[in-house]
């Protein structure tokens, strides 16, 4: 649940703040802040956050495989929003020196 919170917050500081996770995570689908394929990997962690957080006689919890997944993920998340572009800017900072 806190990995699918990070996600939240990580989208949100990109200024997406409007709707539900569902909907930032299309937004930023959308407008290619995220690959097509990171908005399904994002919307599987939106789902398994939501099934820890409903009773479910079958499944109360996260394993810890969902876990992981989900960590992953917002991992995965932070170096393409924040990790990735810094790189490049530092990149092209040095490039330019030259």
């Amino acid at each position: 649940m806190l990995a699918a919170s990070s996600v939240d917050a990580m989208l949100k500081t990109k200024n997406l703040v409007n709707g539900s996770l569902y909907t930032r995570i299309n937004e930023a689908k959308d407008t290619h802040l995220i690959t097509p394929e990171m908005a399904d990997w994002a919307d599987d962690v939106r789902l398994d956050a939501n099934d820890s957080r409903h009773a479910d006689l079958n499944q109360p919890h996260h394993t810890l495989q969902s876990a992981e997944r989900a960590v992953e993920f917002a991992v995965a998340l932070a170096e393409a929003l924040f990790v990735l572009p810094a790189r490049v800017q530092r990149g092209r900072r040095a490039a330019k020196g030259k």
